[in-house]
């Protein structure tokens, strides 16, 4: 196996591996790649179109990817080495400036499991969660790393009997795998690395529709998260699950990831057809079942949507969104302790996911456990610095609910001072359940056909429906 070697870094050819003195670095095999490129022509001025041809054979990919992959680059090398190793020349192209050694030739060793990268510092989603880092200690990590790698490979083997296909390349396999693990967690970062080691397997099996498919979703949740430019991102979504189609007409994930587009922009109908036509082709793929729940949630159907999301939940048990929807639909669909046990596992999945603790608070509120829904929402204020003013607009309800209207009041006041913040539907109830009903409608003319529907859905809402003055609110609109 042949290895690259400079400075203190070794460059392992075949396995896209760079480490630093004996150190497995964790980065993606399209940056490890850009590396590789440069090195494999040292001294030489490569064009930047070039660059992109050569590690993105498979295009939809804009010059920013480069960019950013030279950026991971410098900046890992630097915490280890001084001496300089990529050169930019302005509007020419990369230079790889470093003096190799000469190569060696050494056995293969087996694959090593990858060690978790440094965040980028990605933006946050609308929900202010903050980046999520696990922490586990090392046998722990092995043994959830095996433990997911397991779960994935069944879920490709379903994958591969729903799309009549044959199976991917070992290799591919592998890497599918780290990409759909990557893929369920939804941070930036770990989307970011999901789409580099799919576009790899698609260079292993170009004619497989299922590398495709699978950066039809990331890219789709990178536009649905709001972590990169939406409308490019769903455009690069929708060639990656076209090239799929062409591939194989009954590649259901490509028609999921088509769906899930239309379901962020709105577009219902073609959202219901397009993933109820997924389910239909690929019945054993989970981020289908899950937005279809999401789309029988937004249509205002609680009973069709915990179904759907439970079952999504059955297929990718490891799923943390799958989970953390599937808690809020249970608590619209009035299951109470279930929406408690599976916001409970939505954080054991993931305990950066703060904003399952809404759920779990404003589940123990309807079983009438109000001190604990307090001390739930008050955790949720302290263990996340942006939700403050959302946690605040929950305590107003529940104190005014409960006659601490002082309490109430005080909540309400700080709810208001940034209610960017804040959920229209949790200060519309702030506001009802103070009596303040005229407020209330204020607000909900403000806000957008879902949280007409979420305000109509909670639980919350059934103390308000003999009150005339709410039955048109989900049709108010601004």
């Amino acid at each position: 196996m042949e290895r690259l070697v400079f400075g203190p870094f070794e460059l392992d050819v075949e396995r896209l591996v760079l480490s630093a003195d004996g150190t497995q670095l964790a980065l993606g095999p399209k940056v490890v790649e850009t590396l590789l490129a440069l090195a494999e022509r040292p001294g030489e001025i490569l064009a930047k179109k070039d660059l992109l041809g050569r590690i993105w054979p498979e295009g939809f990919i804009e010059e920013a990817s480069l960019s950013q992959n030279v950026y991971v680059l410098r900046k890992t090398m630097r915490a280890h080495w001084a001496g300089e190793v990529i050169e930019t020349l302005p509007r020419r192209g990369y230079r790889f400036v470093a003096t190799l050694e000469a190569p060696a030739a050494v056995a293969a060793a087996p694959l090593a499991p990858l060690q978790p990268a440094a965040p980028l510092a990605p933006p946050q989603p609308a929900a202010a969660i903050p980046a999520r880092r696990r922490r586990w200690l090392p046998s722990v990590a092995v043994f959830a790393a095996a433990l997911v790698m397991g779960v994935l490979a069944l879920r490709l083997v379903a994958l591969q009997g729903d799309a009549h296909t044959r199976a991917l390349p070992p290799a591919a396999q592998r890497l599918y795998a780290l990409g759909r693990y990557y893929w369920n967690e939804r941070s930036q970062t770990s989307l970011l690395r999901s789409l580099a080691y799919f576009h790899r397997v698609v260079a292993l099996a170009p004619q497989d529709p299922r590398g495709y498919e699978a950066l039809a979703s990331a890219e789709a949740m990178m536009g649905d998260y709001g972590y990169g430019v939406p409308a490019r991102d769903y455009s690069a979504a929708g060639k990656y699950a076209k090239k799929a189609i062409a591939l194989d007409p009954r590649a259901g994930e490509a028609y999921a990831a088509l769906g899930a587009i239309a379901l962020d922009r709105r577009h219902f109908p073609s959202a219901n057809r397009l993933l109820q036509k997924a389910v239909k082709l690929a019945p054993k793929d989970a981020p289908a079942r899950e937005w279809l729940g999401i789309l029988r949630l937004n249509n205002g159907d609680a009973a069709a949507g915990y179904r759907d999301l439970r079952l999504a939940a059955r297929l990718d048990p490891l799923s943390t969104a799958t989970t953390a929807w599937l808690a809020q639909a249970a608590y619209f669909d009035r299951h109470f302790h279930r929406a408690i046990a599976d916001a409970h596992q939505a954080l054991d999945l993931d305990p950066h996911r703060l904003e399952t603790m809404t759920t779990i608070g404003l589940a123990q509120e309807a079983l009438g456990k109000n001190r604990s829904a307090a001390a739930t929402f008050q955790a949720f204020s302290t263990r996340c610095a942006s939700c403050r003013n959302e946690g605040a607009a929950l305590l107003a309800d529940l104190y005014a609910r409960e006659g601490k209207r002082a309490l109430a009041q005080h909540e309400l006041a700080l709810a208001r001072t940034d209610v960017h913040d804040v959920g229209r539907d949790d200060l519309a109830f702030a506001f009802a359940a103070l009596g303040k009903r005229g407020r209330a409608l204020a607000v909900l003319a403000h806000a957008g056909a879902a949280t007409h529907l979420a305000f109509e859905m909670d639980p919350r809402f059934d103390s308000l429906r003999d009150f005339p003055i709410y039955r048109s609110a989900p049709r108010v609109s601004s």
